[in-house]
């Protein structure tokens, strides 16, 4: 799964909305799932699109495909965007839940060395 966070004046936000129309039809022609686009209740200036890939290699993919159109796309955002850094970008990977003896950590424990 893919988030995006951007964050938005109030005044913008009729604009972003026809930005992200046209993101949409981007990441979806990209092979992207289950598109929505969320906006924070407690700070209604973030608003975060997310999306799903269905594999690491379809998402290497997508930015491989950017077209001069999608560059265009993105820039506006880019335009929209009022943090102080680019949109944060969040990619996570979906798994089933597990008990923790059956768990593989991705990293190891803080007290794996004292071991």
């Amino acid at each position: 799964m893919i988030m995006v966070d951007y964050e938005i004046a109030q005044a913008d936000v009729p604009e972003f909305l026809a930005a992200m129309n046209v993101r949409r039809r981007i990441r979806i022609r990209d092979g992207a799932q289950q598109w929505t686009l969320l906006r924070d209740l407690e700070n209604p200036d973030v608003w975060t699109e997310t999306y799903h890939v269905p594999t690491w290699v379809e998402y290497v993919r997508h930015h491989e495909r950017r077209t001069q159109a999608d560059a265009e796309s993105y820039q506006r955002l880019l335009k929209l965007h009022r943090g102080k850094e680019k949109p944060k970008v969040h990619r996570m990977i979906e798994r089933q839940a597990v008990s923790l003896k059956d768990d593989t950590p991705l990293r190891n424990p803080p007290d794996a060395a004292a071991e």
